[in-house]
């Protein structure tokens, strides 16, 4: 029996990840011949030694198996938005690479080096969400925040809307997961159930270890 709605991100996320570094993709590249894929480094260190794909063995190129390897851009962006803060992790390892190499940042493109910035439609960019603060059930406040507002930016609105004190952490949830500061409105929505008439994230507040609230 089918089911329906969206599927959930954990049942995703076996196919995010490199067989060979057992980590998330980076720089995806897929093998033509059978559209296996891997990161590239892994990949490309892994036929060195073989020409054999390492998932189902078949032949890559009988002599030169690094001409039968394609970068996959789609499957890249893919995980970048589906794991949070995976690109702004790898950027500032690469710009810390080319920091510490600058004789390597001759031929290397933007993203080599660290200095990209995620995609986002324009679409995206002009899509409006409307947010229902419920301070309690005769206090409620109204919002209508563009859809790339991210987790972090509402912590600030409730920390400065309200003067909440240094001493406190404000943490949002969906489902009881503990929403990420970089996730936006809009990738919320697509990682997790989108309703149109209502859709809850919880904010909590809680003082710090030894502090009371």
């Amino acid at each position: 029996m089918l089911r329906k709605g969206r599927i959930p991100v954990t049942e995703v996320n076996p196919h995010l990840l490199c067989v060979l570094c057992g980590g998330y993709f980076v720089d995806a590249t897929t093998i033509i011949e059978c559209l296996h894929s891997y990161c590239r480094t892994c990949i490309v260190r892994y036929l060195e030694t073989s020409k054999m794909c390492p998932l189902c063995d078949v032949l890559v190129h009988k002599t030169k198996p690094l001409e039968n390897l394609r970068a996959d851009k789609t499957l890249q962006d893919l995980v970048y938005k589906l794991v949070p803060g995976l690109f702004e992790s790898e950027m500032a390892n690469r710009r810390k690479f080319y920091g510490e190499h600058p004789e390597e940042c001759e031929d290397a493109t933007l993203e080599d080096r660290g200095e990209a910035c995620m995609e986002k439609s324009e679409e995206v960019e002009e899509e409006q969400i409307s947010l229902v603060l419920e301070l309690s059930a005769n206090d409620k406040r109204y919002l209508l925040c563009p859809s790339g507002v991210t987790v972090g930016h509402l912590k600030k609105f409730i920390t400065v809307k309200f003067s909440v004190p240094s001493k406190f952490k404000i943490q949002f949830y969906h489902s009881r997961v503990e929403l990420s500061n970089n996730l936006s409105l809009h990738d919320i929505a697509n990682l997790y159930t989108w309703r149109r008439v209502s859709y809850h994230i919880r904010a909590n507040i809680r003082g710090e270890p030894g502090v009371q609230a």
